[in-house]
């Protein structure tokens, strides 16, 4: 049980990540609206990858 522990703080830690870049891409996009959409669409994409493994 202990190696799961890392892996749901990497998908967290991984999901803010996405998350932060896709605010930087919205702001120098001028829009950060879309910066967020693009942001949730590949954290969510990023967490199922997570999951599968």
């Amino acid at each position: 049980m202990a190696e799961q522990k890392p892996d749901k703080a990497r998908g967290f830690i991984s999901f803010g990540v996405v998350i932060l870049l896709a605010l930087i891409i919205g702001i120098f996009l001028r829009n950060v609206r879309l910066g967020l959409i693009i942001g949730l669409v590949l954290g969510l994409l990023g967490s199922s990858l997570l999951r599968r493994r």
